[in-house]
């Protein structure tokens, strides 16, 4: 019993450093302030789940251990969202509804952008992109292209690390300052280009 009570802790203390590390990154004041992500409550979520959605990727790809870490960084993201619901003063009746649609919207979004990065070119995982933020708001300043090419060295990165980094709680993400819109097309010389 207590064995498993402290593989639990330690797996909620292992996500909750991989979530705060999806949040530090979604935040960067770069996605809103040069490449057009709304700086909304609707856009900050979807930079949320955009980066939530790979580091589950990776952890899927970690095999058998990579589970219990995704559920319990998924249980994480529900709760932040809960707590983020009321501390906006959402009634406790309604943040069940609005906790329900959000994780419906991680999925569905894990299954988009999943299809669009397998893809061979860049096309449907831009077009994915600019279909999310559209509808958190982007404007026409939404620069989708750029940010499509970030996801695809997110995504090579965070597969450069090995199982133990990533299961230890560890992501690796790459800085945005300075990246330009081919960040993501020269991934056979490590992805550095733009940098």
């Amino acid at each position: 019993m207590l064995t498993w009570l402290k593989q639990r802790q330690d797996q909620r203390q292992k996500a909750r450093s991989l979530y705060g590390s999806i949040v530090t990154q979604a935040r960067s004041r770069g996605f809103y302030m040069d490449w057009g992500v709304p700086d909304t409550a609707e856009g900050r979520f979807e930079m949320i789940a955009l980066h939530l959605v790979l580091a589950l990727r990776r952890l899927a790809d970690a095999g058998d251990p990579g589970q219990p870490l995704g559920r319990a960084l998924t249980e994480m993201f529900v709760t932040d969202l809960d707590d983020s619901l009321r501390e906006m003063t959402v009634g406790d009746l309604a943040v069940p509804r609005h906790v329900k649609r959000a994780v419906a919207a991680l999925h569905e979004r894990y299954a988009a952008y999943g299809a669009a990065l397998e893809a061979a070119l860049d096309g449907p995982l831009t077009a994915a992109v600019a279909a999310r933020l559209a509808d958190a708001g982007a404007s026409e300043s939404l620069d989708a292209p750029r940010l499509s090419g970030y996801i695809r060295l997110a995504k090579h990165r965070l597969h450069m690390q090995t199982g133990i980094e990533v299961l230890a709680g560890r992501l690796a993400w790459p800085q945005i300052d300075g990246l330009n819109a081919t960040c993501g097309r020269s991934l056979e010389d490590g992805g550095d280009r733009g940098r």
